[in-house]
């Protein structure tokens, strides 16, 4: 509950909203979907900045792949007819095991990667598409790497009067695959694990993949040594699953009521091969 909740402001421009989160006598945050506030006991929040009267909710082709305003509901996401080929299966089957459709209607894009959990579905997604965010602190903008925003976590990188507006992803041909696996106890539950896998193959041999990790981790995580198992190789059952291996190794594996630390290095290498395998199916396909 916001205690000290007093002011609701309607910014109409994304220069008045991050003015608002600049303001040094009242703390002000940032308001997409809601879901994040919901259960927040945050004490010291005197201010929300309601962004639902920006320009942020849009879902457009661009030179290089896509650009997706920080306001789109997931829900667009997972029904976009735009999004297409390898990127968009990979960030269709992201967005639609978001919780309850219900859910799906409130939680945005950019409210599901700045104010991520362990569990939340599309950074790993984003990470494993070499996603980047575009960032604006009223009218100058920088434009960065999701995985440099997940280094630590979204709100320790941003400046407080710095909203993530834009999350741009490249578009991939037909050589490449992707695969999405979540692991829960239900279908709406938190994940247990997140794989998401992004892999090309060209004239019989792996030129670029992505492995990246989340549910199992407090953060979503890349696995950079065993995509190099991988790089360069032809794709076997021996190496696909070596590089699973690898990949499992060395995590610092969340333990919860929901699974153990041990329950979840068991499958985890599992999870990750298949996930490698259907990205390769979907490139013969």
């Amino acid at each position: 509950m916001l205690k000290n909740l007093t002011h609701v402001h309607r910014p109409s421009t994304i220069e008045e909203a991050c003015a608002l989160l600049a303001a040094p006598d009242c703390k002000n945050i940032a308001l997409a979907g809601g879901t994040y506030l919901a259960e927040s006991s945050d004490t010291t929040i005197q201010g929300l900045v309601d962004l639902s009267g920006l320009d942020l909710n849009f879902i457009r082709e661009t030179s290089e792949g896509y650009a997706i305003g920080a306001m789109t509901p997931v829900q667009d996401i997972f029904k976009s007819k735009l999004l297409k080929g390898a990127t968009g299966h990979l960030l269709k089957a992201a967005a639609g095991r978001i919780g309850s459709t219900l859910l799906r209607h409130s939680i945005t894009a950019g409210g599901n990667l700045v104010s991520v959990f362990p569990w939340s579905d599309l950074p790993p997604a984003l990470l494993a598409l070499d996603a980047e965010v575009q960032i604006r602190k009223g009218i100058p903008k920088r434009t960065v790497p999701v995985a440099t925003l997940l280094e630590k976590t979204p709100r320790e990188f941003l400046d407080k009067s710095e909203l993530v507006t834009e999350i741009h992803v490249p578009a991939y041909g037909a050589t490449t695959g992707t695969s999405f696996t979540k692991f829960a106890k239900t279908a709406n539950d938190y994940s247990l694990i997140t794989v998401a896998i992004r892999i090309t193959v060209l004239q019989g041999l792996i030129r670029d993949v992505r492995i990246a990790l989340s549910g199992c981790t407090k953060k979503p995580v890349r696995r950079p040594e065993a995509e190099a198992l991988l790089k360069g190789q032809t794709p076997t059952p021996e190496r696909l699953a070596n590089a699973a291996a690898r990949a499992a190794q060395n995590l610092d594996l969340t333990n919860d009521f929901r699974a153990s630390k041990e329950y979840r290095s068991e499958i985890l290498p599992v999870l990750i091969r298949r996930g490698i395998e259907d990205a390769l199916r979907q490139i013969a396909a």
